[in-house]
């Protein structure tokens, strides 16, 4: 399994990364529709990365009335199937970060790239890492 962290002793708030995941999740530069977001302190003075956690016991996953949301196989993370989705937003509502946007009545959150996430390439702080977790890895003696 994969995932995303952010550091938010590391970003400066450029919002690169939300503009490379825009370019690539819709094929324009536009940062509110990045499937991650930078946070901002009330004093703005700390810019928090956050991405989505995908989560093992995943609430998006179990609430899609579609199963329009799965783990894949390869990169671990959990997808949106936009063939299927139906655009209702139940995942939204129930992702405790809010990490998924309903957009043009589909839902879209962090699918990790295949594996490569883009925001990770493009970071020029290395604010977000991506953390890759193997499962039952056994060590021979």
């Amino acid at each position: 399994m994969s995932y995303l962290i952010g550091h938010f002793d590391k970003c400066t708030g450029c919002s690169i990364c939300q503009l490379a995941c825009s370019e690539r999740t819709h094929g324009g530069f536009n940062p509110r529709f990045g499937n991650l977001d930078i946070r901002m302190s009330d004093d703005a003075l700390v810019h928090h990365p956050f991405v989505c956690h995908q989560c093992e016991n995943a609430f998006c996953e179990k609430v899609c009335p579609a199963s329009a949301i799965s783990r894949d196989g390869e990169s671990g993370a959990l997808v949106v199937d936009r063939e299927v989705c139906v655009g209702c937003g139940t995942c939204a509502d129930a992702c405790p970060i809010n990490m998924i946007r309903v957009v043009g009545k589909k839902a879209y959150k962090c699918d990790l790239c295949g594996g490569e996430p883009e925001c990770v390439a493009v970071c020029p702080a290395g604010a977000i890492e991506l953390i890759v977790k193997t499962v039952n890895a056994e060590v021979m003696p």
